[in-house]
């Protein structure tokens, strides 16, 4: 192989070799940098997102729990004697009681209801006063006597009863539950929260005065996707931004790499001209020369003797060798006369 070809690539492999592996480990560290970024935006944005929405199914219920403090407050003005099964009969009792909440276009909204609770005779009771999804005729039942929520829907049940836990001074209890859909029977998780109101009324069922509740729940992930308007989850489509970003961060990436061997084979191209003109064209007219006198021309000018490199050092080993080599002639050729 000639020198030139050698030298030629000694200077692809240190010139495009490194620059290849350059962009593997960077694309490499890009790849690794999105997974990281996307688990890791998964899961704050999915702890926000519940959070907020399970801050929003708890201001649902206090707002409607207000709503319906006022209103009742007025009827038991009117009508000290008020029962659960008045406010039951009562249409604009129901109106406010009875609301529907979130994307107005989803295809399932969340909903309130109201109820009845406390304790009765040493027993935590609670008494479904009117709830949207549910057949009338459960109505001003008893969640565990008649409905039985203590055996088909338990988690449901003991949040039902926990706000109960301390009767004079009620607080809202919000939690988890499987909830079985009285349509289609599916079990569903959701989100309630139910808030106590200031206002003790008297119920046929416990035939007892007791705390008038509001509650309600919801699909959290379910709520935000109407709400987004977005059919994956909220988290995944923050992650699919990043994906996005990082794409054009590839891609720039791609293009930052193009241009460096663009400039890597300017670089070659100048260092093959480089190394032809003035290192191995010199070395093959030098070599040419040494040719020529060992030929027998020995008046044959040695090229590139002004040179301060290497080549000159070759060229001025070549001239004393022509200056020798003449002498020695020329002595030869006198003593042969």
């Amino acid at each position: 192989m000639k020198l030139s070809m050698k030298i030629l690539v000694i200077v692809v492999l240190a010139s495009i070799v490194p620059l290849a592996v350059l962009a593997q480990l960077t694309l490499m560290g890009l790849v690794k940098f999105s997974d990281d970024a996307k688990e890791g935006v998964m899961s704050v944005s999915q702890q926000y997102l519940t959070k907020a929405g399970e801050n929003v199914v708890y201001m649902k219920a206090q707002d409607v729990a207000f709503q319906v403090q006022t209103y009742v407050n007025m009827k038991m003005k009117e009508n000290p004697n008020l029962t659960t099964r008045d406010l039951i009969n009562d249409p604009e009792f129901l109106k406010i009681a009875l609301q529907s909440w979130g994307a107005k276009d989803a295809p399932a909204r969340e909903y309130t209801w109201v109820g009845v609770g406390g304790i009765v005779r040493g027993e935590k009771r609670a008494v479904i006063v009117a709830h949207p999804t549910l057949p009338q005729n459960y109505w001003d039942l008893d969640v565990g006597y008649h409905l039985k929520w203590n055996e088909t829907m338990p988690e449901l049940y003991n949040l039902i009863l926990k706000i109960s836990e301390n009767p004079e001074a009620m607080q809202p209890v919000c939690g988890y539950f499987t909830w079985i859909e009285p349509a289609t029977k599916e079990a569903v998780r959701k989100y309630l929260c139910h808030y106590p109101t200031t206002i003790k009324i008297y119920d046929p069922v416990l035939q007892d005065k007791q705390w008038l509740v509001v509650g309600t729940a919801a699909y959290i992930d379910g709520y935000f996707q109407d709400l987004m308007k977005n059919p994956r989850n909220p988290s995944e489509n923050i992650a699919s931004e990043v994906d996005k970003s990082l794409e054009n961060a590839a891609n720039q990436v791609y293009v930052n790499l193009a241009i460096a061997f663009a400039i890597a084979v300017v670089f070659i191209a100048v260092l093959i001209y480089f190394t032809n003109s003035k290192i191995t064209a010199p070395i093959v007219e030098i070599s040419k020369t040494a040719d020529k006198i060992s030929a027998g021309e020995m008046d044959t000018e040695v090229p590139h003797q002004d040179r301060d490199d290497e080549i000159g050092i070759l060229s001025k080993s070549i001239e004393r060798l022509r200056r020798s080599l003449k002498v020695a002639m020329q002595s030869l050729e006198e003593a042969l006369k």
